[in-house]
Parts: structure tokens; sequence; C-alpha cells
């Protein structure tokens, strides 16, 4: 059974995160991109950096996503949290191989029987920004396409001090997703594999920067509209 502590600290962020579900708004909602590639394939792999991993947690929920989550506290609460809309989680433990494999061969097998699953590719520990070989394997053993995305939000708690400069979206901002084209994992890739992580990091990289250029380009937008309407609002007057 687990402790009252883990369940009350479930309780609230479940409510946290269905708050923001509910209030922050998705710009451009990519979700028809990702259905004409599922058409093209049996199951998706994300790829994101781990400091907007808040995102996908409500954006998909109930859509058959997976995720690996570190067996310990924190990974308990998030269990339950992911439990909660729908995804189902792969526990590893990084200071044990054998617990690690069994969370990996796991989440591979449900890959394979055509559900998505999501990476925080520099995760659970970083260096920010720097995917690590897992996600390379692990598309290449399920046959899953690997969907690289950034994402920006219009106004977030930045967590500056930890490695990841994790962001939770504050109620009411936006999010603007971008998800790439899929990325193809080489058959060589095992004999260049930094060669290939390199060439997914540009790639996440841009996609992120794409993301953010078009919130700030929405917000000039919307402001530009604000003021010609008052303009006009004071013209009629």
């Amino acid at each position: 059974m687990l402790p009252l502590l883990t369940l009350c600290t479930r309780g609230v962020l479940i409510a946290v995160y269905r708050l923001l579900g509910l209030s922050v708004r998705i710009i451009d909602d990519p979700i028809d991109q990702l259905r004409a590639h599922r058409r093209n394939a049996n199951n998706i792999l994300f790829g994101i950096w781990h400091e907007f991993s808040v995102v996908g947690i409500y954006w998909y929920r109930h859509r058959r996503g997976s995720a690996l989550v570190e067996d310990s506290w924190k990974g308990d609460v998030l269990a339950g949290i992911m439990n909660h809309f729908g995804f189902k989680d792969f526990r590893i433990n990084s200071n044990n191989s054998r617990a690690y494999g069994r969370g990996v061969l796991g989440f591979i097998r449900y890959l394979k029987d055509g559900h998505d699953g999501t990476i925080a590719m520099d995760g659970p520990n970083g260096p920010a920004r720097q995917a690590k070989p897992g996600i390379l394997h692990i598309a290449a053993k399920s046959g899953a396409l690997i969907i690289p995305g950034g994402a920006y939000f219009s106004h977030a708690i930045r967590f500056k001090k930890r490695w990841d400069n994790y962001q939770i979206p504050l109620p009411f901002s936006r999010c603007h997703m971008v998800f790439g084209e899929p990325f193809e994992v080489p058959p060589d890739f095992r004999e260049r594999e930094q060669e290939v992580l390199d060439e997914l990091n540009r790639i996440t990289d841009e996609l992120t920067e794409e993301a953010r250029q078009r919130g700030r380009a929405y917000s000039r937008s919307s402001a530009l509209i604000s003021v010609k309407s008052e303009r006009l609002e004071r013209a009629t007057a």
C-alpha cells in the first residue's frame, strides 16, 4: 500500500494537471498531423526535452500513451498522475541493470502491440537537451516512428535551479507545440550512434525554437489586433 504522503501528493498534482489542461490553450493543435503519421505506422514514439514533459500528460490523455518512469518516490507520484490520465507506466531503476532492462523490455512490447510512447530524451538526470541512446534502441526494436517535438508556453514557471529548467505553464496561458517529420533510425545506428544522436538533438532544438518563434509571433499579432480594436472603438464612440 502506498504511503499517505504519496497519495496526497498525487491527488493535489492531479487537480493541478486538470486545471492546467482545462485552462491552457493549445494553439494549432497538431493532433491531425500525428493521426496522419499513425496511418503510416503501427505506433509513435514521441521524443521531447525533459523540461517540456508536463505538456503531454493532459494533451495526450486517454490515447493509449505510455512512458518510462523511474522507480522512486517521485516515480510513484508521476505514475499515479499518468495512470489517472490513461497512460501506462513502465518502471526503470537506473541503479539496477536487471530492473532497468525489465522496464524497457515491457515498454518495447507495449509499443509493438500498437500503443504510443513518450521519452524525455535527456532524462532522467541530464545533461539538458542532450539525447541519450535509449530512444534509438527502443525505436529500432519496437518499430515505432520517432516523432521529435518542441513546445513553448506563453507564461510559465521555470525552475532554473533544476538541471532541465523544468517548466510548468500558468493557468490560462497558451501552449504552442510543433512536431517534426518522423525521424528514421538508420540500420547502422550502432556504429555511428553519436552522429545519429547529434542529428536528433539538432532537429529537436530547431523544433523547440520554431515553437518559441510561433509563440512570440502569436503574441505580437494578438497585441496588434487588440490595439486596432481599441482604436476602432474610440473612432466609433
